[in-house]
Parts: C-alpha cells; structure tokens; sequence
C-alpha cells in the first residue's frame, strides 16, 4: 500500500480559503464543478452535504473526486488534490457541520439548507496531489 501524500508546506495556506472547486464525474460521464465549503482533518478534505445532492451521488457512486484550490491573491497558484471518496455520519448531532460552518462565522441554525438526517460528511482522502506556481 503507497502512503497517502502529503501536501507541501508552501501550499497548506490554500486549505485555509474561503472555497474551493469540489469536482465529481456525473452519470452522463460529463464532470460536476461547484464551488463547496470545507474543512482540511487529518491530512483528508471534508464538506458537509445532503445525501439527496447529485455531488454527493456521484462521488459515492465512483468513489472519487477532485479538489482545486486556487489562491485568491495569485489565481496562477493552485492545490489540486484527487482521492478516494468515503462517507462519516454527522446526524443527529451535526458536529461536523457546526465545526465547518464556524469557519464561515454561522451556524447550522442559521443555515437555510437541509439538517435532517440525510446530512453527511464527504470525505476525500488524497491519491495525488498537484501543485502550481
């Protein structure tokens, strides 16, 4: 089994940027790019997202997907992380949601969204990491 690689140290302040470009393969095979909240645990990428979201079903259904991370102040540095796709439950307590929504200054009970129990936490475990500029 290869180690999981470790993203460079001269890029880990992109895990810190408001969103990031969460990208999934769709039934039809074209990709799905939306710009996603998330939170960096443990070397893994998370979001919190409702299981009823075509993002979430097609990252399940392939187990995997693709995060780009771009600088906000330098748009030609970029953090491109591909990995394996797992779920962890966050129902009934959310308290992944509520650690991801901090970082934005809300909370779940301000969230307009869904909180029911088909909230899940999407979790992309690296198999490459890309770097530029």
């Amino acid at each position: 089994m290869t180690a999981q690689p470790e993203i460079p140290a001269e890029y880990a302040d992109l895990l810190e940027i408001p969103v990031a470009s969460l990208s999934t393969v769709g039934p039809s095979g074209y990709p799905q790019v939306s710009a996603v909240w998330f939170l960096a645990e443990d070397g893994r990428i998370k979001t919190s997202i409702h299981e009823s979201r075509q993002k979430f079903k097609n990252a399940v259904r392939t187990g995997k997907a693709t995060w780009l991370f771009v600088d906000p102040a330098n748009p030609y540095r970029t953090l491109e992380i591909r990995g394996d796709v797992s779920v962890e439950e966050d129902f009934p307590a959310l308290d992944f949601m509520r650690r991801q929504f901090a970082k934005y200054g809300t909370s779940p009970e301000e969230f307009q969204g869904e909180k029911d129990e088909g909230r899940k936490v999407l979790v992309v475990t690296p198999v490459r990491v890309r770097t530029w500029g």
